[in-house]
């Protein structure tokens, strides 16, 4: 057996040391929290509490920032009372002092630290207030507290380096004691050095000593955060400096000057992670020892310990349980009364018990039961027990789950608690309630018009009415009229005298405010309307209707629109598509008209356009005319017999017909004129390739984005964008821009749209501004 257990020993021995290895390595990495502010108010019954700390890292030692805390709770030491806490972000302001080395030493990293430092500055907490110092042997206030960035700025601009020594601890102590005059709020001091507290000559610069220094951060409650710029080995004390702000509940950063921005940038986020935990505890007079106790978001649990300093003693709350009346008020639309009650520990209580005394008899009239109750409630409490204009009172009770005894839940002005939370009101609804009034009454047409006005308006669900005739104090047969609920409570309802066929005489008009149900509240008369029926029109009759019905109004506008603009898409599409007068072949027709010159035109009057619908003159006999179609330029057709010259035309001689349509319909080109292409100079990946020739293979030659002869991808490229055609008299080609978005440029000019330019050999044409090619001839 012993034998077994020396074998096995060294083993255990290794498990044991694995698992503190592992426990340690958890324990480190568990965020800690550091302490910079407590504060205290001492109220009568107990201890306004607020903590204001980080969250920080115990291997970095730097502030976190992606950690929440979600729940905390103070316990004091010396009672054992627990409380809970509530967090917060900071609700007072933050003092920030910046203590900056202008030592000898900084004199080759004096534009690294203004920068840094300036830096900072875009990215402060919120409500900080800002001072700069610079030290050396000397200390100087270049800056007093301001929120003005500008200021600060400049202030850090003035940091003049010296060529005397580094006092750092007098520089520090001087901050801190600064801090101390400085109005309520946050403290923090920012020190900044390249250096060890000496002078020039090795000697100690600092009248204060270090432990001096921690000592007076700790009790004005001053952090301290350090950053430290090590040049060379052993020019600054980095442990002194860490220590230092561990110990006052700050932060430090030791790096070289390639590293001065990051860690005045990690000191400010520091700053601004902040949080806060505000309590009640009830501590004993003096100092008492207290456990910050927190639950972190994905991260556990954490505590620290710090003090809490009372001037008097506090032997905590008398009862667990005590409640507070936040709130009375008359709910209208149902007359019931909302009783908002706050309690604390309600987990303890078994039921709240609200009874309704008459006062004057002193007799119960009514009493609820209410269990299930949170720190925060709303109790419904119904009146049909209770008389109009006489005085009550509420009384609540609270009672615990253990034995039903009730708790003594508030407190008299001297101190004394009592079980009865004791609550007097006048039960008077009418104040609440909405009131009618009628403001006028017209004739319009042969109907009746009134005008009313309503006060709470969110109480009313619609209106009723009916008319009374005044000469036999009936209600008028028919006459019965409703509405429903109008935009703030005023407006005007119509009476349809004539759809009631209500004759001509005297009325009085009764109108009614109603609630939910069958409820009415107000009702209001209108007396003496004389009423006389008219002949009506039929224009004013429409006119009525559409008035006390608006939609149909509406609807008719609706309609109105849609057909304007129907019409302008349509008549918008047509020019789209028909493109301009030389397309449809009347600039040729004009221009020979008015020189009074007969010759065919390459392109017929009457030719057809595709996508457009053009008229045609009345032919002397039935013609069949060919769908759209596009002719080739210049291909010879198929040689046919030409006309002899009794049956033809002079100017018709020696010319070739291109395709084959009847004479009417021909298209006539001279065989001389020499085919187009197009050259791409310029144009997207993907869309044209530049050097590539485009033959133009008939006229009129369109460019565009979709369904054109020559089809352009790029987004900058209209549908039809533009056309090459040829002028009929002088047979030259020539190019219109079609109306496009991006516009055509010849030789970079811009092109009129609607408008022909004529086109040489090397004419350059920008299709939009991506696209560029070269006209050849």
């Amino acid at each position: 057996m012993n034998a077994m257990l020396k074998k096995a020993l060294p083993y255990l021995l290794i498990g044991v040391l694995f698992f503190s290895i592992i426990i340690e390595a958890f324990a480190q990495s568990q965020p800690d929290v550091r302490i910079n502010t407590v504060s205290t108010i001492e109220l009568p019954d107990s201890v306004n509490l607020k903590v204001y700390f980080n969250l920080f890292d115990k291997q970095t030692g730097q502030a976190i920032t992606d950690i929440t805390p979600e729940t905390a709770q103070i316990t004091l030491l010396n009672t054992g009372l627990t409380t809970g806490g509530v967090i917060k972000q900071p609700d007072i302001p933050i003092y920030i002092t910046m203590v900056l080395d202008a030592s000898g030493s900084m004199s080759g990293a004096q534009a690294q630290l203004k920068d840094a430092a300036k830096l900072a500055l875009t990215n402060v907490p919120n409500d900080a207030f800002f001072s700069v110092v610079q030290f050396d042997e000397e200390i100087v206030l270049l800056q007093d507290f301001t929120e003005n960035q500008s200021a600060i700025s400049f202030a850090i601009d003035q940091l003049k380096v010296t060529g005397r020594g580094t006092c750092l601890y007098d520089a520090a102590y001087t901050a801190v004691e600064a801090m101390e005059k400085a109005p309520v709020g946050r403290r923090a001091v920012i020190l900044f050095t390249d250096g060890k507290d000496e002078t020039k000559e090795g000697k100690v610069c600092s009248q204060h000593t270090y432990r001096e220094l921690v000592d007076k951060a700790m009790k004005a409650q001053v952090p301290i955060h350090t950053i430290g710029l090590s040049v060379s080995a052993g020019n600054i004390n980095a442990v002194e400096l860490e220590n230092m702000a561990a110990s006052t509940g700050g932060f430090s950063a030791i790096g070289n000057e390639s590293q001065l921005k990051n860690s005045f940038e990690q000191i400010m986020l520091g700053l601004k992670a902040q949080w806060m935990v505000e309590s009640s505890v009830y501590p004993r007079q003096g100092d008492n020892n207290a456990v910050l106790t927190m639950n972190l978001k994905d991260a556990g649990e954490t505590s620290t310990a710090f003090i809490v300093t009372s001037s008097k003693e506090y032997p905590g709350p008398p009862s667990p349980v005590s409640a507070k009346l936040d709130g009375f008020a008359l709910r209208p639309e149902t007359m019931t009364y909302d009783v908002q009650i706050s309690l604390t520990s309600p987990e303890m209580v078994n039921y709240l018990r609200v009874a309704i005394w008459e006062k004057e008899g002193g007799s119960k009239i009514t009493e609820f039961i209410f269990e299930n109750l949170a720190s925060f409630n709303t109790l419904n409490i119904p009146t049909n027990a209770l008389t109009a204009g006489r005085d009550y009172e509420m009384r609540i009770v609270a009672t615990d789950k253990e034995n039903n005894f009730p708790f003594a839940i508030v407190k008299d002005d001297q101190g004394k608690a009592f079980t009865e939370l004791i609550h007097e009101f006048k039960f008077d609804p009418s104040g609440v309630l909405p009131k009618l009034s009628i403001q006028s009454v017209i004739q319009d047409n042969n109907d009746l018009v009134i005008q009313i006005a309503t006060t709470n308006p969110l109480l009313v669900k619609g209106y009723d009415g009916w008319l009374i005739d005044e000469e036999t104090n009936t209600v008028v047969p028919n006459s019965t009229f409703s509405s429903d609920v109008l935009p703030n409570g005023s407006g005007s309802i119509t009476i349809p005298m004539v759809e009631a066929k209500v004759p001509s005489g005297k009325y009085t008009i009764l109108v009614r405010a109603l609630g939910e149900g069958t409820s009415v509240f107000a009702s209001q008369q209108y007396n003496g309307v004389v009423y006389q029926t008219k002949k009506v029109s039929i224009f004013e009759r429409v006119f009525s209707a559409l008035r006390a019905s608006p939609i149909f109004f509406y609807i008719i506008l609706g309609i109105i629109l849609v057909v304007i603009a129907f019409l302008m898409i349509y008549n918008w599409r047509e020019k789209s598509l028909s493109g301009t007068p030389v397309m449809q072949g009347r600039l040729g027709g004009q221009m020979k008209a008015k020189r009074g010159i007969k010759e065919p035109s390459p392109f017929a009057d009457h030719e057809p356009i595709p996508g457009a619908s053009v008229a045609r003159p009345v032919q002397p006999s039935p013609v069949k005319i060919p769908g759209p179609q596009a002719y080739d330029l210049p291909v010879m057709p198929t040689p046919v017999a030409k006309p002899t010259p009794a049956s033809v035309p002079p100017d018709q001689l020696d010319q070739t017909i291109v395709g084959a349509p009847p004479m009417g319909d021909a298209t006539l080109v001279s065989p001389a004129i020499k085919l187009p292409s197009l050259s791409v100079v310029n144009a997207p990946p993907g869309v044209l390739s530049p050097g590539q020739k485009i033959s133009v293979q008939q006229l009129p030659f369109t460019i565009g984005r979709v369904g054109a002869m020559l089809t352009v991808s790029e987004a900058s490229v209209s549908r039809l964008h533009a056309q090459i055609s040829m002028d009929p008299q002088t047979k030259r080609f020539m190019i219109t821009d079609m109306n496009s978005s991006n516009g055509t440029r010849v030789n970079g000019t811009p092109l009129t749209p609607g408008q022909s330019s004529f086109l040489n050999h090397g004419s350059r044409i920008q299709i939009g501004p991506n696209v560029e090619i070269v006209f050849e001839n």
